[in-house]
């Protein structure tokens, strides 16, 4: 490669967007993890992938 006056591509680094907490999470599961809906407008799920 020096030969031919060739280079390697060096990459930027990705920025870690997410960094865990040490701690364990202790907010409330106030769904209990049933996402059963029993009638209609009953139980409303969301997720948050990226602020």
């Amino acid at each position: 490669m020096k030969a031919a006056g060739l280079r390697g591509v060096r990459r930027q680094r990705v920025p870690r967007t997410t960094i865990r907490a040490d701690s364990p999470d202790l907010r409330p599961d106030l769904v209990e993890r049933d996402f059963t809906a029993t009638a209609p407008n009953r139980l409303w799920v969301a997720d948050i992938t990226y602020i």
